[in-house]
């Protein structure tokens, strides 16, 4: 009975320890960032560096590691992921490899730091240069685990990697290697083309109104010509991946069609093809739904529709129908890492 429940306790005491290791760091990590926010130091700042500059002040820190040499500041090479990949520490050179998206409020393209803190932490740290000024006045509550701080709203600027345990194994994420602040780690690339395009995976738009859809045509950052009169969900993908440069063209709508369909290797971009054979699972390996879904293109065709690509279970076709701006069942994908 003994050797049964001794590896089941063990397992349940490490995992618990880890835990608080990982409580920790948080915790001291955001004091910092709560002494800078009370002196009103939180930012903005222009690079990540920057804010690291001015972190070393208020945070115990051993040493500083640039981008290119990030490699300095952390114990190993790789990081096994939690698919079972290995990552190299030194591809994570910016908020994309935290899979952080950029947006109107943030911007996560600063290079990266490295830094070993004074208790010997190892961290990589990607800051965002839109964050938000915080009031030095202001009091900002703490979550919690197991009734212990945490984190509060004056760390929410950095998006970071670290590691608890030094060189020893198992060197992988979520187990002695842990996120903070971050979305994923290693490329958001669910999708790759042979045209070197890659792409995230499927997520369902949050529309534009037509009053925001007017903004951005005015500012003119997005590549948007024309705004529907209601709630525009195509606009909608068109800002979450950050313009129409960053989603895909109709022609990589024809190569994903390709990749889905056994026996079909040459689906054009604006063709329909009908008789097509589809392996169940095929697409849900790629981060897509099964068929049937729809996705839309970065293809304006007009104020009211815009190109997409349907993916039937035996056949796909294209089209830029004029209402489809406004529909709520299309689904869409950005360029990744």
């Amino acid at each position: 009975m003994a050797a049964l429940t001794l590896p089941v306790l063990n397992q349940a005491v490490n995992k618990k320890v880890r835990a608080e290791q990982i409580r920790t760091v948080k915790y001291k990590f955001t004091k910092a960032t709560e002494k800078m926010a009370s002196l009103g130091l939180i930012g903005p700042y222009d690079t990540t560096a920057a804010f690291v500059a001015e972190l070393q002040k208020h945070l115990k820190i051993a040493k500083v590691c640039p981008s290119s040499k990030l490699r300095e500041c952390w114990p190993y090479d790789t990081i096994t992921l939690k698919d079972g990949k290995e990552y190299e520490i030194t591809k994570l050179q910016n908020g994309k490899q935290f899979q952080m998206k950029d947006s109107d409020t943030a911007d996560y393209s600063s290079p990266n730091i490295g830094i070993i803190t004074g208790d010997g932490t190892p961290m990589i740290l990607s800051y965002n240069t839109k964050c938000e000024a915080l009031d030095p006045v202001k009091t900002y509550g703490w979550s919690t685990e197991d009734n212990k701080p945490v984190s509060n709203a004056t760390s929410n600027c950095v998006a970071a990697v670290f590691e608890i345990n030094g060189s020893k194994k198992p060197n992988k994420q979520n187990e002695d290697v842990a996120l903070f602040n971050a979305n994923g780690l290693g490329s958001s690339c669910a999708i790759e083309l042979d045209n070197g395009k890659c792409f995230t995976t499927a997520f369902t738009p949050t529309p534009m109104t037509r009053a925001e859809c007017e903004a951005a045509v005015v500012e003119g950052k997005l590549g948007i010509e024309e705004c529907f009169e209601q709630q525009d969900y195509w606009a909608g993908a068109v800002k979450q991946c950050g313009g129409v440069g960053n989603m895909p063209t109709m022609a990589d709508l024809g190569k994903i069609a390709s990749a889905i369909y056994k026996g079909n290797p040459t689906v054009g971009a604006k063709q329909d093809v009908s008789n097509l054979t589809y392996e169940p699972g095929t697409a849900t390996s790629l981060g897509l739904p099964e068929p049937s879904f729809y996705l839309w293109s970065g293809e304006e065709y007009s104020k009211n529709g815009a190109y997409y690509r349907r993916f039937y279970p035996t056949y796909t076709s294209y089209n830029g129908y004029a209402s489809l701006r406004g529909s709520s069942g299309l689904q869409a994908i950005c360029l990744g890492d």
